[in-house]
C-alpha cells in the first residue's frame, strides 16, 4: 500500500467513526424515550385508578408519587381518564369505578401503588393482610426491608415504622413534618 492510498483511508476511517458515534446517541437516547413512556405509562395507570377512587387530588398525588405530573383529569360518570407527563413523555389512562369497596378489599389507590411496587420490585408485592379501610397492607416481616426501599418511589409509606416495620400504607399528600426527615 503507498503512503497516498492510506492517506485516503485516514478521512474515512475517521467519517465512519463519527457516524457510528452518532448512531450510538441516538440508539441511547431511543432507549431513554422508550423508559419515559413506560413511566409515563405507569403513573397514567396508577393516577387513574386513584382518580376514580379518589378524585383529582388522588390522581394527582399518585401521579407525583410515580415521578409523574398530573396534565389532565377527567371525570364523566364512574369513567376516569387522565394524562400523565414524565419528562418529555406523557400516557392517558382510564378507569372505570368508584369508591366502593368490597370487605377486606384494595382501594383503587392501593391497587395502583402496589402495581407500581411491583413494578420496581420486579415481582408482585406479597400482601399478608389487607387493612379495613382498603389503604393498607402488612407484609411478612421478611419481605418489609426490600419492600421499604422502594416504598416511596410507589407511593407507600410506612405510618409506624418502628413499632410495626410491616406496615404500609397508601401516602396522603405530602405534610411539613415530610420535609423534615420523615420517613415515608
Amino acid at each position: 500500500m503507498t503512503s497516498r492510498e492510506s492517506g485516503q483511508t485516514l478521512p474515512l476511517v475517521a467519517l465512519l467513526a463519527v457516524a457510528m458515534a452518532g448512531a450510538a446517541v441516538f440508539v441511547v437516547r431511543l432507549g431513554e424515550l422508550a423508559a419515559e413512556r413506560g413511566q409515563a405509562s405507569a403513573a397514567a395507570d396508577a393516577a387513574a385508578l386513584a382518580g376514580a377512587a379518589e378524585g383529582q387530588e388522588g390522581a394527582e398525588r399518585l401521579a407525583r408519587a410515580n415521578g409523574g405530573r398530573l396534565l389532565s383529569y377527567r371525570r364523566d360518570g364512574n369513567d376516569t381518564e387522565v394524562r400523565v407527563g414524565f419528562g418529555p413523555a406523557s400516557a392517558t389512562a382510564r378507569s372505570t369505578g368508584g369508591s366502593a369497596l368490597a370487605p377486606g378489599g384494595q382501594s383503587a389507590a392501593l391497587q395502583a401503588v402496589l402495581a407500581r411496587a411491583g413494578q420496581l420490585l420486579g415481582h408482585p408485592v406479597p400482601v399478608a393482610h389487607v387493612h379495613s379501610d382498603g389503604l393498607g397492607v402488612d407484609v411478612r416481616p421478611g419481605d418489609a426491608d426490600q419492600l421499604a426501599r422502594i416504598a416511596a418511589g410507589a407511593g407507600l409509606c410506612r405510618p409506624e415504622p418502628g413499632a410495626q416495620p410491616e406496615r404500609f400504607r397508601v401516602c396522603g399528600p405530602p405534610t411539613a413534618s415530610d420535609a423534615d426527615g420523615t420517613e415515608r
